[in-house]
């Protein structure tokens, strides 16, 4: 009981340290149980893609609890700093070491049940809130929301096991400390650290190569395969920037005599470069949660608002009805008879024919291609679409007449130079270059797309035919060189018409010749209820991430403010005015507080073109609207940052001149 008392007592009167502890805590419970909830929402249940929204919500859930871990191990360490000096002096007092572990751990224990009370309380508010801008990004209206006792159960259990790590760091602090290094913990200075020339030059290797691999993609497939690459090169050239150029650019500063002796370069100077050791991590990782903020949001922001315009392009009208085979004929044969069982009205719509080859598909310097192909890039990898002359025409384009031997080339995705293609021996001729084919439905993908245009039907089905070899499916170079050919109506139908139909032939692509019917209504929905999650989680994860950065830059303020303290004091008894005291403070604070949302800029920018191709993989091509919705955003982001410099900064300038 004794203590618990003490345990109590200690939090009671030093709320002003704990009650940071215990915001981060409360925050990350109920951030994890608002997502936690949601992932196990038997409501998901009701979405036609209610797997995939739930592993994304899943996914995010994963990351959130990872993050918590950090942050919440992050305050916590800062926690036990400030309190080096009171488990001191309670050995110093009488009490052994696992005394004192014992009152960390009611210390512990209490702020865990505080942590789990108030949030669960603020989770269940929150989840109200939030889940009602998670239902209006899917469109949906069918939704109830109810506390899962698995996500509450999963959230709590989550949180003990992370307090039972930081009891795990509070042991290992209090075993290693003896009673006078503990009262000395607050008072030890840092030596002026050796310029590190060699990180510095790896920081700028890295960021180099990162940089590089970011500007020189060429594709959506290449972009994936070196997203995580580039990220990792970032995070280690970052550490490394601050670790080695900062105090590199700081030595440089403290030999220019006309720059370092005045008054406010030489405080700021000294102070920076003394504590850089530590700052730098701090730095650090302000940098790479606010550019982890700036792509997180960009890129759900601008996937949510780009893919309806996707789902349009792919609907010229509301309704496609498509069915595929080997054999034209016997398509239209069985589209007939489905429209006419169901009173179809394609007074104003016509068929057209097409199949899709996905290959690699290389050009070489006369522009010539050749299939089948084997080309080991990336970027060669492409979906070829083949419709006819005569389909166009009656989809409303105006095309000149073809023979056998020719195609019109339309590059729906994609920007090689092509003028011949040989196909499995047979050899296009393109005779014209189109920039578009008004009411042919686009699709999405992660590779190039390039349309023929050939002549009619029977040379369509010849080349279906050769591409079908049994000798060329063997192929290394084919993705899938084993196609039908699929025939489809274009339609504008009622509601209540494309409910009909829907029911009578769904869209399930799984199931071979047989009439398929898709809507731009279920398209949209469908499309619209994961890129509405995946804002959703995005959204969570820039809260998270801007938290993160704010308690970073606080405890900084913090820590720094309390060092500062007695400098300040001693330079204004040496002769150093207010004002100029002021002004030292100001420019070490404004250093600390642009450096990190520069250099975030920075990755972010040399990072847009690597983010707009894996926003090309949704079929988004936009990059105006990418890069006006990477501009609000970091617009945004860097307001709301430059909030949380000015009320941190008051604390700091409090305690300086307390």
């Amino acid at each position: 009981m004794f203590y618990l008392k003490l345990a109590f007592q200690n939090i009671r009167k030093s709320f002003s340290n704990f009650s940071p502890f215990l915001l981060a805590t409360t925050s990350m419970f109920a951030i994890t149980l608002i997502l936690s909830n949601l992932a196990f929402s038997k409501s998901l249940d009701q979405l036609r893609g209610a797997d995939a929204v739930r592993t994304l919500m899943k996914f995010g859930l994963a990351i959130i609890v990872l993050f918590s871990v950090i942050i919440v191990s992050y305050s916590y360490r800062f926690l036990l700093k400030q309190r080096t000096r009171e488990f001191g002096l309670y050995n110093i007092l009488g009490l052994n070491k696992r005394n004192i572990a014992t009152i960390s751990f009611w210390e512990l224990l209490m702020t865990f049940v505080m942590t789990l009370v108030a949030g669960t309380i603020l989770g269940l508010i929150f989840s109200e809130f939030l889940f009602l801008i998670f239902v209006h990004l899917i469109g949906g209206n069918y939704f109830n929301l109810t506390v899962s006792i698995p996500a509450v159960l999963l959230t709590i259990l989550v949180f003990a096991a992370i307090f039972a790590l930081l009891m795990f760091f509070a042991m290992v602090t209090i075993k290693r400390n003896s009673a006078i290094s503990l009262l000395k913990d607050n008072t030890r200075s840092e030596r002026e650290p050796r310029g590190r020339l060699i990180m510095s030059i790896l920081s700028i290797l890295m960021l180099a190569v990162a940089y590089y691999l970011a500007l020189s993609v060429q594709g959506p497939i290449e972009a994936l395969l070196k997203f995580f690459i580039a990220v990792v090169l970032v995070i280690i050239g970052t550490y490394l920037l601050y670790i080695g150029v900062t105090i590199f650019v700081l030595k440089r500063q403290k030999a220019n005599k006309n720059y370092y002796y005045k008054p406010e370069h030489f405080i700021t100077t000294s102070s920076m470069l003394y504590r850089m050791r530590t700052n730098a991590v701090g730095l650090a990782n302000i940098t790479i949660l606010v550019t982890m903020t700036f792509v997180t949001l960009a890129t759900s922001v601008a996937l949510y608002v780009g893919v309806q315009k996707v789902v349009a392009e792919q609907f010229p009208k509301n309704t496609n009805i498509s069915i595929s085979g080997k054999n034209i004929d016997e398509n239209k044969a069985a589209l007939n008879t489905f429209i006419q069982e169901n009173d179809v009205d394609t007074s104003k719509a016509a068929p057209y024919s097409s199949f899709t080859v996905m290959t690699n598909f290389s050009v070489n310097a006369d522009k010539q291609a050749a299939l089948p192909a084997n080309s080991p890039k990336l970027n060669d990898y492409a979906a070829l679409r083949l419709v006819t002359r005569d389909d166009m025409v009656k989809l409303g384009n105006d095309l000149p007449e073809l023979a056998s031997n020719q195609a019109i080339l339309y590059k729906a995705f994609g920007d090689k130079d092509v003028k011949s293609v040989d196909w499995f021996g047979e050899k296009l001729e393109i005779v014209k270059e189109v920039p578009s084919l008004k009411n042919l439905p686009k699709f999405p993908g992660v590779f190039d797309v390039f349309v023929f245009v050939v002549s009619d039907e029977q040379e369509l089905t010849k080349l279906n035919d050769l591409n079908n070899q049994e000798e060329i499916k063997k192929n290394p170079g084919a993705v899938d060189f084993s196609t039908q050919i699929s025939t489809e109506w274009l339609v504008n139908l009622s509601a209540k018409e494309r409910e009909v139909l829907s029911k009578k032939a769904p869209n399930d692509v799984n199931q071979p010749n047989r009439v398929i019917v898709a809507t731009e209504k279920e398209s949209k929905e469908g499309i619209m209820e994961f890129t509405g999650g995946f804002l959703f989680i995005g959204f969570m994860l820039g809260i998270t991430f801007i938290l993160g950065a704010a308690l970073i830059i606080y405890y900084k303020q913090i820590s720094e403010g309390a060092e500062d303290k007695r400098s300040y004091r001693i330079l204004q008894e040496v002769g150093l005015t207010k004002k100029e005291v002021k002004k030292s403070i100001d420019s070490q604070v404004m250093i600390v507080f642009f450096m990190p949302i520069i250099v975030s800029i920075i990755h972010f920018a040399a990072a847009f073109v690597m983010i707009s191709k894996l926003i090309n993989i949704f079929g988004i091509t936009d990059i105006g609207m990418i890069a006006t919705v990477s501009g609000i955003t970091i617009l945004v982001i860097s307001i709301i940052y430059y909030l949380i410099y000015r009320k941190t900064s008051k604390i700091y300038y409090r305690i300086v001149e307390r």
